[in-house]
């Protein structure tokens, strides 16, 4: 609804200022419901004062019949849009309450999107380094999904290199798992991601100390980019029982993946070779004492050793050549791909953009998420030297904070632990901008009185327990006048109106932090408004409409919520 009323209003502007503009060109106002800075840009034409211009606008647009609008006003060269809030209530709670979690859906948008994301080396377990690329690219697909889209998201195996050749050659030679390391996770014992990263660890050892290990380490590499099968078989085995160990925790985390590509089956099937021997009819095909590549240097991109390297002198292929290979096959799955990545991959993305624009010619819709990295205190250990900081450890944490506090503040059950500590943790994460650095701190997280998850989802349960207390149905209510709004619920109402356009936003902008804050603001301006105006106290009618008010608030929450990947419970 309210981005219909958007429509009308820049419909409107256009009309009497016979500017160009958008529906960007409108913004939440800090005086009013929203204002526009048209009269600025007349300004600089008519050579007139912005308020003079703002005058004249708001005049004409006055006498328009503006649907949604009540009044339009000048102020300091702005002008200010007040929406009939109250004759828009009854509307807005009635669609909100019918439709329930599909609010705020978008209609069939008739496009495939292919979204990587996670694509974590299979040497171990998820480093919580890493846990920021899987929850973005979690929430994004969420939200795309919401808002209409075809959504695939895919996980890119790694299993070609030397980390994963170590753990293979090291488990066919029957090499023992380092013991101390095995022994400082052993609550993960049994897992396959944490076998593997113990036998890595004794490996790396190895691969460091004797010639001959080393160089048949660097055979198995060999042989299996030549495309030999038993070496590939090898190597996808190890592999595979990582991934097998990472998908528990990713079911943990209540995030799954449509599908796995293996990087070893690039090489198997020939999409390698194929790559590199059209890349090497390039006009800008260099030579360099590294091995093979491109020459991007016109394009902005100097490498220090010279081109971007493509293949070794000794014949293998580096992770680009591979990547190149990989999102020639992606691009035949959809219309756009989206790819999630770290801000250290920033350079290896546009050297693989610019192959696939200006060497193949491809014009393909190929859009990446930049993530920086969060800080978690004591957690950022090395991985090659048996000293990892696995999610799992970071979730039971959760958990376990999560239990404290609920039995420190009295409220819910330890039974909600996880749902909350969980919902603590991606939360805190997805609020910020993916590309603002992160300081985790469980106190932020798990403060019921801040900007955190639990704040939200304690917000969604009292809703929920009111509904629950009056004991009716909504869809029984029928909504009277809504002169007599409370300031708190003008608020509100605006608010959920906001949602749809919210969600359209996010996924326009590929922003989870967007839903996060607004979830947040409206949990806020609840919390305010049961504090402020009775429920079941007041009068019929009254009542009646806080009661459709709040179960508006509390399905808005919940979806809200879902395109975070967190759980909103009935009770706290």
């Amino acid at each position: 609804m309210q981005t219909r009323i958007i429509k009308k209003i820049v419909d409107s502007l256009k009309s009497v200022s016979k500017e160009h503009l958008s529906s960007d060109d409108l913004r939440l106002s800090p005086v009013a419901d929203y204002c526009s800075t048209i009269a600025f840009k007349r300004a600089k034409k008519t050579h007139k004062s912005p308020a003079d211009e703002a005058e004249k606008i708001a005049a004409k647009l006055s006498e328009y019949a503006i649907p949604g609008v009540k009044r339009v006003e000048a102020l300091n060269g702005y002008v200010n849009f007040f929406l009939d809030i109250a004759g828009l209530t009854s509307q807005s709670l009635n669609e909100i309450n019918k439709l329930g979690a599909d609010y705020g859906k978008g209609e069939n948008k008739d496009e495939k999107i292919v979204l990587e994301h996670s694509s974590i080396n299979p040497s171990g377990p998820v480093h919580v380094g890493r846990l920021r690329n899987t929850l973005i690219g979690d929430s994004i697909a969420r939200i795309l999904r919401f808002s209409g889209y075809d959504v695939e998201t895919h996980y890119y195996v790694n299993d070609v290199g030397k980390q994963v050749a170590l753990i293979a050659l090291a488990q066919k030679e029957g090499l023992y798992p380092d013991n101390k390391v095995k022994k400082r996770y052993e609550s993960y014992a049994n897992r396959g991601d944490f076998q593997v990263f113990f036998v890595y660890v004794a490996a790396n050892r190895l691969f460091e100390s004797d010639e001959g290990f080393r160089n048949r380490v660097q055979s198995l590499i060999q042989k299996a980019e030549s495309g030999e099968k038993k070496s590939l078989k090898l190597i996808k085995s190890a592999a595979s029982q990582c991934l097998e160990g990472q998908n528990i925790l990713f079911n943990r985390l209540s995030i799954q993946f449509d599908v796995f590509d293996y990087e070893s089956a690039l090489i198997e099937d020939g999409s390698v070779d194929k790559a590199l021997d059209f890349l090497s009819k390039s006009k800008l095909y260099r030579e360099s004492d590294v091995g093979f590549g491109v020459d991007l240097s016109g394009y902005g991109i100097k490498r220090r050793e010279g081109p971007s390297v493509l293949k070794r002198k000794d014949g293998t292929s580096v992770y680009l050549a591979r990547d190149v290979a990989y999102h020639l096959q992606k691009i035949k799955l959809g219309d756009r791909l989206i790819n999630v990545l770290g801000e250290d991959h920033k350079l290896e993305f546009r050297e693989l953009n610019l192959i696939l624009k200006h060497i193949y010619g491809l014009d393909c819709m190929l859009d990446v998420v930049h993530f920086s990295f969060v800080e978690f205190e004591g957690m950022q250990l090395s991985t090659r030297g048996g000293k990892t900081a696995p999610v799992d450890y970071l979730l039971d944490d959760a958990i376990k904070k999560a239990e404290d506090e609920i039995k420190t503040r009295g409220v819910g059950s330890v039974d909600d632990a996880p749902l909350i500590g969980v919902g603590a943790l991606k939360y805190h994460i997805l609020k910020t901008t993916p590309t603002k650095p992160i300081k985790f701190s469980w106190d932020d997280a798990l403060d019921f009185e801040g900007d955190s998850c639990p704040y939200i989802q304690y917000a969604h349960a009292r809703a929920d327990s009111i509904i629950k207390k009056w004991g009716g149905d909504l869809s029984d209510l029928t909504l009277g006048s809504s002169d007599s709004l409370d300031d708190v619920e003008h608020k509100m109402i605006f608010m959920l109106m906001r949602y749809p356009s919210v969600v359209e936003e996010a996924a326009l902008n590929l922003k989870p932090h967007l839903i996060a804050n607004y979830v947040y603001e409206l949990a806020s301006i609840f919390s305010s408004f049961y504090r402020k105006c009775p429920v079941l106290e007041s009068k019929e009618e009254l009542m009646h409409r806080r009661l459709l008010l709040v179960g508006a608030v509390r399905s808005v929450l919940a979806s809200g919520l879902s395109l975070l990947g967190v759980e909103a419970p009935q009770r706290m």
